[in-house]
């Protein structure tokens, strides 16, 4: 017989569906908005006999799993890049270690402690997935749009009359078609299917870690068009830079979200497991889906250039193949754009995964996709990987 507890949850998840609005389980137990209590206190985060420490809410500092060389590597980037405010997380997808988290709040609530901002084109990876899974499309599905770049208008929900761009529902992901996922979530997603998956994958709750952080939120409107425009990514939808990082780590690990270990084990010198891994959220076949279709990123779509030396042509990392998303969102709150990447790497074969989030105003001085990829050289330049270079030392040395 089922509990009195699974019960109650069984009837919050329905209410929650019913009214299209799926918040951060932090901020529903204590009605605390956007922000979680955070279990460690990284803004106190010290190198302390050879190893960083961090306290915990007792005030005890315990011991984390951060890789010194790393992380002083992705601070130096981030710093390098001067945002407004930022974050940068790695992860190990296979062990599920922490690898490195860097910050500058810009006088701003800390974004590794809990504060979500829009997670504009990076929620195409939800509804990606719900396109996948519950209309059963194909990746090579073919979809004709006008327009659309910017902004999803009424006349974006169906298709063109006239002249008009043709292109993959793969091609569309990688190259961010907001018109194309306009039309296809008209055409074949109820707002029902939406939300299940956005809460499957993550959405509404904390990550999956041994600290406590929150993932993000979403809220489904029912006008078709407000719909349509959610589902892009325009509104309605907000992630952390760790439940970003959950979201490629999901990906990466054939749609079972590895727990992230922060914390290092009390026993020294015993063998690193791999990780923990959740329930499943997509099926595999999705999850290989969305990373084949996340290589068009940074083959073609939206992060070609960033990837690729514009003096010789040769790809930054080589032969190493990228799975990524872009998104790129302004808003009214303080005149602030948005700039996210998320991804993983090898694509075919995972080891880490990295969240890169930015925050400017109208000046940039580099976006969040060109700190990703030089954090991905960083990491496997560093581990020989033939034809990657190390962004942090200068040619010939």
């Amino acid at each position: 017989m089922a509990s009195r507890r699974s019960i109650g949850r069984f009837f919050a998840l329905g209410y929650a569906l019913a009214l299209g609005v799926v918040q951060p389980a932090a901020a529903r137990s204590s009605g605390a908005g956007q922000e979680a209590e955070p279990a460690l206190g990284l803004a106190q985060l010290r190198w302390e006999r050879g190893r960083y420490v961090a306290p915990d809410p007792s005030g005890r500092a315990v011991a984390l799993t951060l890789d010194r060389e790393l992380q002083v590597g992705v601070e130096r980037l981030l710093g390098r890049a001067r945002p407004a405010a930022g974050a940068v997380a790695v992860l190990d997808v296979v062990t599920g270690r922490v690898l490195a988290l860097a910050e500058r709040r810009g006088g701003r609530a800390s974004l590794l402690e809990g504060r979500a901002v829009p997670a504009a084109s990076l929620f195409k990876l939800v509804t990606t997935a719900a396109l996948l899974e519950r209309a059963r499309l194909s990746p090579s599905y073919r979809v004709c749009t006008q327009g659309g770049q910017h902004g999803i208008a009424r006349a974006h929900l169906s298709p063109p009359r006239g002249s008009a761009v043709c292109t993959t529902f793969a091609g569309a992901l990688g190259h961010s078609r907001n018109a194309v996922y306009a039309q296809l979530v008209t055409e074949h997603l109820t707002r029902e299917d939406l939300l299940q998956v956005a809460l499957a994958m993550g959405f509404g709750a904390s990550v999956q870690a041994d600290f406590l952080a929150p993932f993000g939120s979403f809220t489904a409107p029912y006008n078709d068009l407000d719909f349509a425009r959610a589902a892009t990514g325009f509104e309605g939808s907000r992630l952390t830079p760790l439940g970003a990082l959950q979201l490629a780590a999901l990906i990466a690990r054939g749609g079972r979200a590895p727990k992230m270990i922060l914390v290092e084990p009390e026993v020294s010198g015993a063998p690193v497991p791999r990780a923990e891994l959740g329930k499943p959220a997509v099926r595999a076949e999705t999850a290989r889906e969305l990373a084949r279709m996340m290589e068009v990123t940074t083959v073609s779509g939206t992060s070609a250039q960033v990837f690729t030396e514009r003096a010789t042509g040769r790809r930054y990392l080589g032969r190493l193949h990228v799975a990524g998303k872009t998104g790129t969102l302004g808003s009214s709150e303080a005149d602030t754009t948005t700039s996210w990447f998320v991804g993983f790497a090898p694509s075919r074969r995972p080891r880490i995964a990295v969240s890169v989030l930015l925050e400017n105003g109208g000046v940039w001085r580099e976006k969040a996709n060109e700190v990703a990829r030089d954090v991905l050289r960083l990491y496997f330049a560093r581990r020989g990987f033939r034809g990657v270079t190390d962004p942090t030392r200068a040619p010939g040395s």
